[in-house]
């Protein structure tokens, strides 16, 4: 149970990064553990065999309560512009049920994110008439939050060779947009130059509202040397209510938003498929793995930013030393991504290792360098470096 605590109070301490700050431009974040992603972000292996919840129909082998936290740290430049981030990634929770045949687990993890604030650099013009005199603008806006996932996953061994999962997802949340036009007079001075002097302020709110339910399903097929996995996952429509809240002084722009009112609609389900392989090497373990998903048919936009078709091929290698004291793995991927509108490939390579520190607690720890081509309006090439951590804490409950 201190061992629990531990893992606890370390979650508990990064709580406010986790759900208020949010990651990106409305992008769709990712979730794993570092000993996962040390084989090429993996979907399906583990590099440290002493988390059994790799993947989801292999987890049922722990004999341990185990609770899992993440966090990781990213460092980007994109067109020698730098950028930094550091979110809590994941959060699992697993009990072996019924003489190691079964497993019970819950989950929480973000799924969109955001947390920009933006301010115009020029202005904008209303052109005035008989009546009224023209009026120039900036607008501010800022964006947080977006939908989460509550998981509740299973996991039971059908005989020798063959077992399976499911995960069952909650996708709840709620995305805040403010968007506030500074509006300003139009006058000149003597020498003909233009002077702005403040003249009102239109702002108004909107809150996204989302929620839908997913499933996944996932069956591996064990040998002595060799294991195959194969998963699949469905979203259901999810639907979003838009409340938008306004708060436009008199005599300002007025610029035809529908206020005060709320929009109900949803999104068609987005579909994933993931195939693996895995084998015992030279006292290690080799893995191969594929990757499909079909995002929402209609886009998903947070800050105007689309859900993409993905597909990822990885591939990587594990070994444990000192009597499984620690594990090093490392591995490769490459991921295409891409719409009607954006292209992106990312290429890269990961290294990870993992640590049993004392009695029934890990460490993991991931390296991860790249580079990103993305093919928009113009080319934008990233590079980054990530640096994942990740700490599991077990303990007995049953006999």
């Amino acid at each position: 149970m201190r061992n629990i605590l531990l893992i606890v109070f370390f979650s508990v301490s990064f709580c406010s990064e986790y759900y208020f700050s949010l990651y990106g431009a409305g992008e769709k974040i990712i979730t794993s553990n570092p000993s996962n992603i040390s084989l090429g972000w993996s979907n399906l292996f583990s590099s440290n065999d002493y988390i059994k919840s790799a993947n989801l129909s292999n987890f049922y082998l722990s004999k341990l309560v185990r609770l899992s936290v993440s966090t990781d740290f990213n460092f980007s430049s994109i067109n020698n512009l730098n950028y930094y981030n550091q979110k809590m990634n994941y959060f699992s929770f697993l009990i072996p049920l019924k003489n190691q045949k079964h497993g019970l687990g819950f989950s929480l993890s973000p799924y969109y994110r955001i947390n920009s604030n933006i301010i115009e650099s020029d202005y904008s013009y209303v052109s005035g008439n008989v009546d009224t005199d023209p009026l120039a603008y900036k607008t501010e806006y800022s964006f947080s939050g977006g939908p989460s996932i509550a998981s509740i996953l299973f996991s039971s061994k059908i005989n020798s060779k063959l077992s399976f999962g499911f995960k069952f997802d909650y996708i709840f949340g709620s995305l805040y947009s403010h968007i506030k036009h500074n509006v300003y007079n139009i006058n000149y001075d003597m020498d003909g130059e233009i002077l702005y002097t403040s003249n009102s302020i239109d702002q108004y709110t909107s809150i996204k509202n989302y929620s839908g339910y997913g499933l996944k399903l996932e069956t591996s097929y064990n040998t002595f040397k060799n294991k195959f996995v194969t998963s699949f996952g469905l979203l259901n429509q999810t639907q979003i209510k838009d409340y938008f809240y306004d708060d436009i002084a008199p005599g300002s722009l007025e610029l035809g938003v529908n206020y005060d009112n709320k929009n109900n609609y949803t999104i068609s389900s987005p579909i994933e498929f993931n195939i693996g392989y895995s084998r015992l090497l030279n006292e290690g373990s080799f893995i191969l793995e594929y990757y499909l998903y079909k995002p929402f048919e209609s886009d998903l936009y947070i800050l105007d930013n689309p859900d993409l078709n993905k597909s990822k091929f990885n591939f990587g290698y594990h070994k444990q030393f000192s009597n499984n004291k620690f594990t090093l793995g490392s591995g490769f991927y490459i991921i295409n991504s891409y719409n009607n509108s954006i292209k992106s490939n990312k290429q890269g390579f990961t290294i990870g290792l993992g640590l049993n520190m004392i009695k029934y607690i890990t460490a993991d720890f991931c390296l991860e360098f790249g580079k990103n081509k993305i093919e928009f309006s113009e080319t934008l090439n990233e590079n980054y470096v990530n640096l994942y951590i990740g700490l599991s804490a077990s303990d007995r409950w049953f006999k």
